[in-house]
């Protein structure tokens, strides 16, 4: 606005005075012109008086300064001339100032000189001799005049202009000041009284105007910041990766969860840039081109040791696909559950069936006749012994299910547990004299606030399985420490150890190192998943130290 006022100003006065100067200049020219024309005529009249006064030596030449004077007889033959290069033989009379002078007494005429080669102005007049008098001059002198001039117009137009220039600039500034001053960022300067007598009233209701809007962007700006920074918070601390693609595949945004499962070392490195810098593999970028065509898919993706389900949907505007949002979801736990889940089921039916299958066929021989009468006794104790495996497969089961729906009673007491280990050792002593297997409780006295029952079964378990694995003549050493908060017991035998591979899943349930010993010195693979239970119940953990045919020592913690 400052600079169209300003230059609406400057070409105004620039038109004014070149206007002004034009208009001077044609009046001076046309001054100027008159001025010599009334001279020539004066000096004519003038001439013509001293003629008629009695002047008649013809002979004598005629001083008329800058002006020609020529005197001219009735015929047109000049009789005198004050111009020295005047060719006194050429006639005259054919001169249009000369005819009309005769006519009328005086004339004057305007035209080019054949003697001057220039525009020459001519008044005649005519005197009582009947002969005519004749100045002339050229007008190239008025021209002349006028040229000189123009330096100083020229000057003069400078310091118009100047001055202008300086008027305008200084009239620009003064109205728009007001404006300027305006500050359209704060609202409180938009409603102050000083801003309202400075101000031309008819902004007001502009200024009005844009501070209404501008409150109302606010609101608008603020209400979209608070949204993205919730949805921003809301996938920045999503445990499923979010990866957003456009219409061309370009990730638009990825969150930290995605950054970790796929190792990107932050946002920055895959923005803007194709889907494929994510993965590569060729069945995730094949599905993400189905979903760019507008097709909802979900697929699974196995990466670093986790199973996902990704879920890949396409984002539809103007009944065109308009990009991709990709949702990982971890399903790892929910994978490995469903593993474990199958492999209980089918664990739980084989270790069901075996017994149930021998106490079947021996009663059904039994029965029918079949078994002799001093069979019958054999097949009544393997009968026992299938129904005691079956009942400790079941209670174990029982027990398991009870951890898995967090329905085991506290019932937490103090207790020694140091007389518990040694009650432990005293009920297997017969069990470990048929492997010549020595037990053993070392440590401190200790006294817990536990569940004395399942401390007992965790005891039973590791002492019993170190008897069962051990080698003939070996021993058993329950260990008794107060590590901090817990009270650590250390199961340690000389048994044929856990070799290395087996580490990590020796406490799931019905896992088993070599199933065919399992079966002959009846384990069921539960007893340490037990353990494992229990522990955890009691705020604690387990740990396994092993080595292949070097032994294996079970470590619990329990909190005291």
């Amino acid at each position: 606005m400052q600079k169209r006022i300003f230059l609406n100003f400057v070409g105004l006065i620039i038109a004014c005075v070149v206007l002004m100067a034009m208009s001077f200049g044609a009046l001076f020219f046309r001054a100027a012109q008159n001025h010599e024309i009334a001279s020539i005529q004066d000096k004519a009249y003038l001439v013509a008086q001293l003629i008629n006064a009695g002047e008649h030596d013809y002979s004598r030449r005629l001083q008329g300064g800058n002006t020609r004077i020529t005197l001219i007889d009735a015929d047109g033959w000049a009789l005198s001339d004050s111009y020295g290069g005047a060719d006194m033989t050429i006639n005259r009379s054919d001169r249009p100032e000369f005819i009309r002078a005769v006519a009328f007494g005086s004339s004057e005429a305007v035209r080019r000189s054949a003697t001057f080669a220039a525009e020459t102005y001519y008044y005649a007049i005519l005197l009582q001799s009947g002969n005519v008098l004749r100045l002339s001059k050229t007008l190239s002198g008025l021209g002349g005049v006028f040229t000189s001039t123009i330096p100083m117009l020229v000057l003069i137009t400078i310091a118009i202009l100047t001055l202008a220039h300086f008027i305008v600039h200084r009239m620009t500034r003064l109205i728009v000041k007001p404006l300027a001053e305006v500050d359209f960022e704060s609202t409180d300067a938009l409603s102050s009284s000083a801003l309202g007598e400075s101000l031309y009233e008819e902004l007001w209701p502009y200024i009005r105007k844009i501070d209404n809007q501008k409150k109302e962007i606010e609101k608008q700006m603020a209400t979209l910041k608070n949204r993205a920074e919730t949805i921003e918070a809301i996938i920045a601390n999503m445990r499923e990766g979010l990866v957003i693609l456009d219409e061309n595949g370009m990730v638009m945004a990825v969150n930290k969860s995605a950054m970790d499962i796929f190792y990107l070392p932050d946002e920055e490195s895959v923005v803007q840039k194709n889907i494929k810098y994510v993965y590569r593999d060729p069945e995730f970028l094949a599905g993400i081109k189905e979903c760019l065509k507008g097709k909802h898919l979900e697929t699974a993706l196995s990466r670093n040791d986790r199973i996902y389900n990704v879920f890949l949907n396409p984002v539809i505007g103007g009944g065109t696909c308009r990009g991709a949002v990709i949702f990982f979801l971890d399903s790892t736990e929910q994978f490995n559950a469903e593993k474990q889940r199958k492999e209980f089921s089918a664990n739980v039916s084989h270790e069901l069936k075996t017994p149930l299958t021998t106490i079947s066929a021996l009663s059904e021989m039994m029965a029918n006749g079949m078994a002799k009468p001093d069979d019958v006794i054999g097949f009544a104790d393997k009968i026992t012994v299938h129904a005691k495996r079956l009942i400790h497969i079941i209670e174990s089961i029982i027990r398991l299910s009870e951890f898995d729906e967090n329905k085991v009673q506290n019932d937490f007491v103090i207790f020694d547990i140091h007389e518990l280990a040694e009650s432990v050792i005293e009920a297997l002593q017969d069990k470990a004299r048929e492997k010549s297997v020595t037990l053993k409780v070392t440590g401190d006295t200790l006294k817990i606030n536990a569940n004395s029952r399942l401390i007992d079964e965790l005891l039973y378990n590791l002492v019993d399985n170190g008897i069962k694995y051990n080698i003939e003549g070996g021993n058993v050493i329950v260990d008794l420490r107060r590590e901090k908060e817990f009270c650590k017991i250390t199961v340690t035998d000389m048994g044929i150890g856990i070799p290395k591979e087996h580490h990590d899943r020796i406490f799931e349930r019905f896992y088993r190192v070599d199933s065919s010993r399992s079966k002959k010195t009846g384990g069921t693979g539960l007893g340490l998943a037990i353990v494992k239970n229990i522990a955890e119940h009691h705020g604690g953990r387990v740990a396994l130290k092993s080595t292949e045919d070097d032994g294996t020592t079970v470590m619990c913690y329990i909190k005291m």
